[in-house]
Parts: structure tokens; C-alpha cells; sequence
């Protein structure tokens, strides 16, 4: 599910988007342009803290639902995109109810379904195959997305924080999709420790950290008794 901080207003929204939003006007189907600019607005910020804002594109999804004749998969595909590599978990499913069926069918709606499913699975090299490994001259999904690879780095980066003590430099590449020089940089930046066989430490924290599990068991008296018992009958 998505956060509460996911319907936070963003910094970066501006007054008159803000107004549309929390107004009478929410749905209002003349103000679609003003959102879908506000999108296109969103889609060129590379900064990934900030260049995400839900709550605008989900009012612009329901829009589309109330008046199918402005429906735009382009857009649609966009929103997607960028809900896709949100830090908050929920985004995209939450996008995803908005759409009925027959967007569903839509090629490029139905690629951003599979990367979501790779994501969900950890399958990040996949994710990367299934991004970039198809034709050379199909335009990719996440096209006019600015950071998106950055973005979707930042979610892996957290996965593998979250999950390994340690882990080889070789793997975390293949998951970032990057070259050894550039997970070299990773490491310095996270402050990971790398050996010379080129396996990456990562610090400890509550996640990655294994935990003795104790199982105690609170026998009453009465119930004891009656094991014994059983025992000294047998």
C-alpha cells in the first residue's frame, strides 16, 4: 500500500495545481490539459525525491475514466512509468485500478505490467533484459522519463542493502546495471567495504542482520503433572 507521505504535497507543485487539487474542480475534465502539463513537468525533473506527485496523477487518471474520450496512453504509460519507481510500495497498483481493461491490453501498459512483476520478484537483472534487450528500434517504455534508471537504482540499492551482509561486486553489477568502474563508485558512496576478491560488505542494519530466534514455552504445573503421569503409565 502506499504511504501517507505519498499524498504529501510535494514541493514542487505549484499553487495553481495545488488549488485544482483540493478544490471542486478536482475532476473538472476542462483542467485535464493543466495536469497532463504538470506531468510533463514532473517526467523532466531528474531529481528522484521530488519528481513524483500521486495524488495529481492519479485525479488525472480518474479523469480519464470519467471521460474515455480524453484518454491518452501516452500519458497513461508516463504516470506508469513513474509510478513504477516510486519509494513508496503501492504506487503503481493504486494507478493500476484506475485503468480499465482495454488500456490493459495496451502494448506498452503491458510491458510496464512485466517490469513491475520482475520488481516484485527481485528479478532486477531481468527487469533490465525486459527493459532494454528487445529491439533496438522499439521505443522504450520509459521513454521522457528523466532519472529513470537512477530512480529504479535507488529501489534496487535499498533491496540489497536490506537483504545482504555480503554479497560480490560482480552480482551487485549485474543488478544496477552498471560497469564494475561505476559499482566501484556505488561502494564509495554507501561507504561498502570491497576486498580484493571483489566481494562488497554492507553494514548491518535490522533488516540484513541475522537473529537468534528463541522459542520458550510456558508449561503450567496442572499440565505437567498430567505428562508425567502419562509417562510413569506407559
Amino acid at each position: 500500500m502506499a504511504s501517507a507521505s505519498s499524498f504529501v504535497r510535494p514541493t514542487t507543485r505549484p499553487d495553481e495545481i495545488h488549488s485544482l487539487l483540493t478544490g471542486v474542480e478536482r475532476y473538472n475534465p476542462l483542467k485535464a490539459s493543466l495536469l497532463e502539463d504538470y506531468l510533463a513537468r514532473q517526467c523532466a525533473n531528474p531529481d528522484p525525491t521530488n519528481n513524483h506527485d500521486l495524488m495529481a496523477n492519479l485525479a488525472l487518471l480518474k479523469m480519464y475514466q470519467f471521460n474515455p474520450d480524453l484518454l491518452d496512453l501516452d500519458v497513461v504509460r508516463r504516470i506508469l512509468a513513474k509510478a513504477l519507481i516510486s519509494p513508496s510500495t503501492g504506487d503503481f497498483n493504486l494507478c493500476l485500478y484506475l485503468l480499465n481493461d482495454e488500456v490493459c491490453k495496451d502494448a506498452s501498459v503491458g510491458k510496464l505490467l512485466a517490469l513491475r512483476d520482475s520488481l516484485e520478484r527481485a528479478q532486477f537483472t531481468g527487469f533490465w533484459k525486459e527493459m532494454y534487450g528487445g529491439d533496438d528500434d522499439e521505443d522504450s517504455v520509459v521513454d521522457g522519463i528523466a532519472g529513470f534508471d537512477n530512480g529504479l537504482r535507488r529501489l534496487i540499492v535499498g533491496e540489497i542493502t536490506s537483504t545482504y551482509q555480503t554479497i560480490p561486486a560482480e552480482a551487485i553489477s549485474a543488478m544496477v546495471n552498471l560497469d564494475a568502474e561505476a559499482v566501484a563508485r556505488m561502494a564509495k558512496e554507501n561507504g561498502w567495504a570491497v576486498d580484493d576478491k571483489g566481494v562488497v560488505t554492507l553494514p548491518l542494519k535490522g533488516e540484513n542482520e541475522a537473529k537468534a530466534t528463541v522459542i520458550k514455552e510456558n508449561v503450567k504445573f496442572e499440565q505437567l503433572t498430567k505428562i508425567l503421569s502419562a509417562a510413569n503409565g506407559v
